[in-house]
């Protein structure tokens, strides 16, 4: 992957950035008193929806993934490395392997459940399903789908196929770094990894699972053994663990967290957002880059999160949540990082 490549790119991100929100604008959000008003706040914006959509939430997905869908699809077309894009759309690509899987499993048309973004178009990713054949994807996703499927005729449980795609995407992910060959690359994806195993772990044991639930949902991908993670979260020791992957030492927004884990107080809710935190403090390292990888990274991960703020907002003060609440649970603002 040539950094030099990445040069047209990056002058157009500087364009493309024009669309995210500011934090004016989540603030007027948050202090509008009715649908109509957030409406109207929203209209200019790439957000756009009437009073009833706004009210709706399957007209809200509908809304912000159609804009997601594009920045994925632009991406792609621009990007030199289909593979930098694919860090962030691969896990729609497996959320459509386990739709078609649990459709062939089930005998039910869950077409309204897929998600048209990535590399592999639907009809390639269905074909793979309902044939068993690589013809337009590579071999190891076949092997990935042939064992899931075995698996599941052998305990006849849909359950076998989310665990079995899950993992097969943590493999496919650090396939990828072989290719990207960029280290700050590299960490995103393995940041990506250990939270996905933190968090599970953690859960899991404030849930009160046995070690057989927590060892099957845990990537072999991550930087500790299975044995480790879960010991980890059963002594409440993960200070050690993320003074190890921190790629940020020494920042002051990190402190609280790190003291959260210190005493042990440290939430998964919170864990959530620390995983998202990182890496948004990760890829700022190279928002003025012009020339490499790092400002589309940057770029895609800001959308994701932007779509992940406006549906914290839109619905939970359509559910009346509290303002502080909604607040405290949003994530890093493109450009505030």
């Amino acid at each position: 992957m040539s950094e030099t490549s990445f040069s047209q790119v990056n002058t157009a991100i500087s364009v493309q950035e024009a669309s995210f929100l500011t934090p004016q604008q989540y603030d007027q959000l948050l202090q509008a008193d009715d649908a109509a008003s957030r409406s109207a706040l929203l209209q200019g914006t790439v957000y756009a929806m009437d009073a009833e959509a706004i009210k709706d939430l399957n007209a809200i997905e509908q809304v912000l993934m159609k804009h997601l869908y594009s920045v994925y699809n632009w991406a792609l077309e621009i990007s030199p490395s289909k593979e930098l894009v694919e860090i962030f759309t691969l896990r729609y690509t497996y959320h459509n392997l386990k739709v078609f899987l649990k459709g062939r499993a089930t005998g039910q048309s869950l077409e309204h459940l897929l998600m048209p973004v990535g590399t592999y178009s639907l009809e390639v990713l269905e074909h793979l399903v309902m044939a068993f054949s690589a013809e337009y994807c590579p071999d190891f996703m076949l092997d990935e789908v042939l064992a899931t499927w075995q698996e599941y005729q052998d305990y006849q449980d849909v359950r076998v196929l989310e665990i079995g795609m899950d993992m097969a995407y943590f493999q496919h992910l650090k396939r990828l770094t072989q290719v990207l060959e960029d280290d700050r690359l590299l960490q995103l994806v393995n940041l990506t990894i250990d939270f996905y195993n933190a968090i599970t772990v953690k859960r899991a044991v404030d849930l009160g699972k046995p070690r057989s639930f927590m060892r099957q949902l845990l990537s072999d991908e991550g930087s500790l053994s299975a044995t480790n993670w879960i010991a980890m979260a059963e002594q409440g020791d993960f200070l050690t663990w993320f003074s190890q992957v921190n790629p940020c030492d020494y920042d002051l927004d990190l402190r609280s967290y790190e003291e959260k884990m210190r005493n042990q107080t440290l939430t998964t809710v919170e864990l959530e957002y620390l995983a998202d935190l990182l890496q948004a403090k990760l890829l700022a390292t190279g928002q003025f880059e012009t020339d490499g990888p790092l400002p589309l990274a940057r770029y895609l991960l800001g959308k994701e999160l932007e779509v992940k703020n406006l549906r914290l907002i839109l619905t939970g003060m359509d559910n009346q949540l509290p303002v502080e609440l909604i607040r405290e649970r949003m994530r890093p603002i493109y450009g505030q990082d």
